[in-house]
């Protein structure tokens, strides 16, 4: 298992405060001015008893019940008439507002590709941060047909952001059953920090590809340097020893660093933590079962500038380079990570699964599945010689 030295969390105790409270009040008087003070409240009473009854209600009283009266008549008339939809009108407690999740998307459900057709040379992997990927997302029916969609075309997906019960995954794989796919996964204890926890989790075209056994494992982490500890899988291609050739056999670390903790120069940058995490999986691996093939993919929320530490690791590239990986198409935040020298399976070309054009629906909607974009590479399914790799090669961009 590979551990990271960390620094300690520290913790601080609040202070309470008591205030002091006190206070006290002056009396006094003579008897000539409590005689004169009488005198008064006796003229007083005589003028009140001379007032009409009328007079005692000032004409003020009737304004708020008008006003509100008013208001109730034509909030009565507008939901009549139409133009207001009470359904629209969310009630709960507290100020907080209520989550995209428990709003309908209004995405009419799409029809999961066939799954067959998919290549009998390449295979393609696939990193997607699904934002907040919790049971009441899945739940939505249109949410959910784009998701199983986008999951379908490719042969295995690391998935970041699924909530702590992982309930969400399994309507997800319940989806991918019912168009005839067969499709295993992994999902990972809940990782993180008390108050801000998520699993990471893999699935898989089970047809084409196979886990490791006992090769699946959270990256131990006992000093705290990372908020999300990383999940480490490995997998293998279901495609048997053909004229020489061996199934393409790799090790994925799946992994999400905290958007807060990403700054360059800081000491607890994570992409400069990170790097440890690839070097350390990739020697385990390969002291375990002599496996070279590591890659690191995710939701790192910097671009190839950033990449500090992890970026400067020999040979080690982003295949997708600094293409913009969320919704917005605003900035890089997602990528996958190989050693082109060793990963010589990776043929060149990537691509990212645009949810607005592919599937027809508004940049609102769009956002309601996630607020990342799919990012793909594509991969030879056998093992490629040192002599005729073509990682190092010119890069293209394909479509899913």
């Amino acid at each position: 298992m590979v551990k990271l030295l960390k620094r300690k969390r520290r913790s601080g105790k609040g202070k309470k405060e008591n205030a002091p409270n006190g206070g006290g009040h002056e009396s006094g008087g003579g008897q000539e001015a409590g005689r004169q003070g009488n005198a008064n409240d006796a003229a007083q009473k005589t003028k009140t008893a001379h007032r009409p009854a009328k007079a005692h209600i000032p004409l003020t009283r009737y304004i708020g019940p008008l006003v509100s009266v008013a208001g109730f008549v034509y909030v009565l008339g507008m939901v009549v008439t139409g133009r207001v939809d009470l359904s629209a009108i969310h009630i709960g407690s507290g100020t907080k507002a209520a989550s995209a999740a428990s709003v309908s998307s209004s995405i009419k459900p799409v029809s999961l590709p066939v799954p067959t057709g998919k290549s009998t040379e390449t295979m393609s992997l696939a990193t997607f941060s699904i934002q907040n990927f919790d049971s009441s997302k899945a739940q939505d029916a249109g949410v959910l047909s784009v998701l199983a969609s986008v999951i379908s075309r490719v042969d295995i997906v690391a998935v970041q952001g699924v909530s702590k019960d992982g309930k969400a995954i399994k309507l997800l794989m319940e989806k991918l059953a019912v168009a005839g796919g067969h499709f295993g996964s992994q999902v990972s204890p809940p990782v993180g920090r008390e108050g801000d926890m998520q699993c990471f989790a893999f699935i898989w075209d089970e047809t084409r590809i196979q886990l490791t056994p006992g090769s699946v494992f959270v990256v131990q982490d006992p000093t705290d340097r990372m908020h999300f500890e990383p999940m480490v899988a490995s997998f293998e291609t279901r495609f048997g020893a053909v004229g020489g050739r061996s199934p393409f056999r790799f090790t994925v670390i799946n992994a999400h660093a905290n958007p807060s903790e990403v700054k360059a120069g800081s000491a607890t940058n994570e992409m400069n933590v990170l790097d440890d995490v690839f070097q350390s999986v990739r020697q385990y691996g390969y002291q375990k079962n002599g496996e070279e093939d590591c890659i690191l993919l995710g939701n790192l929320g910097v671009n190839t500038a950033g990449l500090g530490e992890l970026g400067k690791i020999p040979n080690v590239i982003s295949v997708g380079g600094d293409s913009l990986t969320d919704t917005l198409q605003t900035r890089t935040l997602d990528h996958i990570l190989i050693d082109k020298t060793t990963t010589r399976e990776y043929t060149g070309r990537f691509g990212l699964v645009d949810l607005q054009r592919q599937f027809g629906i508004t940049q609102k909607q769009a956002l309601m599945v996630s607020d990342h974009l799919m990012l793909w590479a594509e991969f030879s399914v056998y093992e490629v010689p040192a002599y005729n790799g073509v990682a190092a090669g010119v890069r293209t961009r394909g479509r899913y």
